[in-house]
């Protein structure tokens, strides 16, 4: 993975929308890859030489890349390829790349329509789907799910599992705290701190929506869970035991409680029924992305 792909990738976290409404060329497109090939969804043969029926898609958080699956020594390895090798019949994993500075539900409302026209176009039946994201990754598969029951997608039918590694479901507490930041300095007399703030209020959609986890086009408007889907949680946390920080910070961006999806209200959004849930102490935001631990319960669950 080259620096310009990875720089790419962080300038569009923090002004993605911007670059796409310019229209210019660091605004990272949406693309299925295929060990590190781009897959055409109107003839994905051309890049899986040996398609399964059974499809993992990998999609990352914010300003990372597909890179960030990859476990450390080992860049051919990846959860997608941990639980297709213990699949009777293995499986075909792809992992999305995507402008995370666009609105989530932007990117959702995408996802949605790119899966339909690839697994419409998969040179065999796709019978089982796993969708597996980290930190806003989870938040766009739920939202692409939402849009894929919305519009009577055909691919919604082949799901049958979805993983949300780290995803502030209810916020991350650092977006929260730049937004409230920003708030703070705007209000205040001084040109030079109201500049500052001004500054912090820069960031891109995809980050604004980090503070609620919105998913949707309308602002606090929720969503539920797939039904009929098993849906499963992987929690992160800085420290081991009782240690005050995890209470502080969670897996240093998102707290426990929020990658659970705990807070108060859900019933209306329509029913939030995990399968299952695992926490792993000591495993920060960015290693429960490529941590041998967090595979093994993967495969527990998927295999």
């Amino acid at each position: 993975m080259s620096w310009q792909q990875h720089t790419s990738a962080i300038v569009s976290g923090f002004i993605g929308d911007w670059l796409e409404n310019q229209g210019n060329p660091l605004a990272v497109p949406m693309t299925f890859l295929s060990q590190g090939l781009s897959v055409p969804e109107a003839h994905p043969a051309v890049a899986v030489t040996k398609p399964h029926s059974t499809v993992i898609v990998l999609v990352h958080g914010l300003m990372e890349l597909e890179s960030v699956w990859q476990f450390t020594g080992q860049p051919d390895a990846n959860y997608g390829t941990e639980v297709a090798d213990a699949l009777a019949d293995g499986a075909s994993t792809l992992c999305l790349r995507y402008n995370t500075g666009r609105p989530i539900y932007c990117n959702g409302q995408a996802l949605a329509g790119r899966m339909e026209r690839l697994l419409g176009n998969w040179p065999v039946p796709v019978e089982r789907l796993i969708l597996v994201g980290h930190s806003m990754g989870g938040l766009v598969i739920r939202s692409a799910c939402h849009y894929g029951v919305l519009e009577k997608h055909q691919w919604v039918s082949s799901l049958q599992d979805c993983v949300y590694i780290g995803s502030p479901h209810d916020g991350s507490w650092l977006a929260k705290g730049a937004q409230a930041g920003a708030r703070i300095l705007n209000a205040l007399p001084r040109d030079y701190l109201r500049v500052a703030g001004e500054v912090i209020d820069l960031r891109s959609d995809g980050i604004r929506n980090l503070t609620r986890g919105d998913i949707l086009a309308g602002e606090g408007e929720l969503a539920g869970l797939v039904p009929d889907v098993r849906h499963y949680v992987v929690c992160g946390l800085l420290a081991r035991q009782r240690n005050p920080i995890n209470a502080l910070f969670g897996d240093a961006l998102v707290h426990e409680a929020s990658a659970r999806g705990d807070a108060q209200g859900r019933e209306s959004e329509g029913g939030w029924a995990l399968t299952a849930s695992a926490t792993f102490e000591g495993v920060d935001h960015l290693r429960l992305a490529h941590h041998g631990a967090v595979a093994e319960q993967l495969v527990e669950w998927l295999a």
